[in-house]
């Protein structure tokens, strides 16, 4: 019996995974942008601190969703005519905090996610899981082996959500 390899995306990072693999990540405001191609068996999980770099670079990282997005074509070798084979999934983008007096829209958790749906989109991908906002963490498993991924609401202390 082989034993599942788990791979953590830690802020800021950018993971691919292959059968065997396991990628995974806790979120809260950041996003989790995966891009699962199990066709080719190949699969990856980016940990998104905030939205636009303002800069195109080659460099591989994941602290922003542009550069992340650019880095997981990189490392997963994809062109145009992969994308319609990968699904992406955009997770996290919580409020954390929730201030009262903030418009919502304003709050970096969003601003992630917005970030993540145009980026997503920009590049053409069709089939997309999102399960963003609200006030609750998240932890993203990706299986690399089965090609399924899970998503799990983190209670907040003290059990009020």
């Amino acid at each position: 019996m082989t034993t599942a390899q788990k791979i953590h995306v830690q802020i800021g990072e950018v993971k691919i995974g292959r059968p065997g693999d396991i990628l995974t990540a806790i979120l809260g405001s950041c996003i989790g942008l995966g891009f699962l191609y199990p066709a080719r068996g190949i699969f990856g999980l980016a940990h998104c601190l905030l939205s636009d770099s303002g800069a195109v670079s080659d460099k591989i990282g994941g602290r922003h969703v542009d550069q992340a997005v650019r880095s997981l074509v990189s490392l997963m070798e994809i062109g145009p005519p992969d994308h319609k084979h990968i699904k992406a999934i955009v997770i996290g983008g919580a409020n954390m905090t929730m201030p009262p007096d903030t418009d919502p829209r304003r709050l970096v958790g969003t601003t992630n996610s917005g970030s993540a749906y145009r980026a997503v989109r920009k590049l053409g991908l069709r089939n997309i899981h999102e399960d963003t906002g609200g006030v609750l963490g998240r932890q993203v498993t990706i299986d690399c082996t089965t090609g399924e991924f899970d998503v799990v609401q983190i209670p907040r202390l003290g059990g009020r959500a």
